[in-house]
């Protein structure tokens, strides 16, 4: 079963889909994250748009090239300055970090 991408953005990455969007997440005081998730389902991301965080929680099966357990994990992104707002070009460079090998050029910046 796929993602729902109803009122939402899309984006590509080297042929792989993936859906966006920013929502207030009722189990977390109704705070806003950025939700990245991939067309299969195997990179799955929230993000706390406050200006202050600087890490993601993976809720996926994979995550910079990494088998994950499958349990939340939360990992540090490599951002210069936390997101205060989201653009899709944020978006591209955390899918870009997520679904390479976290090194290099897949690097957000």
């Amino acid at each position: 079963m796929g993602v729902s991408a109803k009122g939402r953005r899309r984006i590509s990455y080297q042929g792989q889909d993936f859906v966006w969007w920013v929502a207030p997440d009722g189990d977390d005081c109704d705070r806003m994250y950025l939700n990245i998730v991939s067309a299969d389902k195997s990179i799955v991301l929230a993000y706390k748009v406050d200006g202050e965080s600087f890490s993601v929680i993976s809720k996926g099966r994979c995550l910079c090239g990494r088998k994950m357990p499958g349990t939340w994990q939360r990992c540090r992104l490599p951002l210069a300055e936390p997101l205060m707002v989201v653009t899709p070009r944020d978006v591209a460079q955390i899918i870009a970090w997520a679904a390479g090998d976290g090194t290099g050029e897949d690097r957000v910046k």
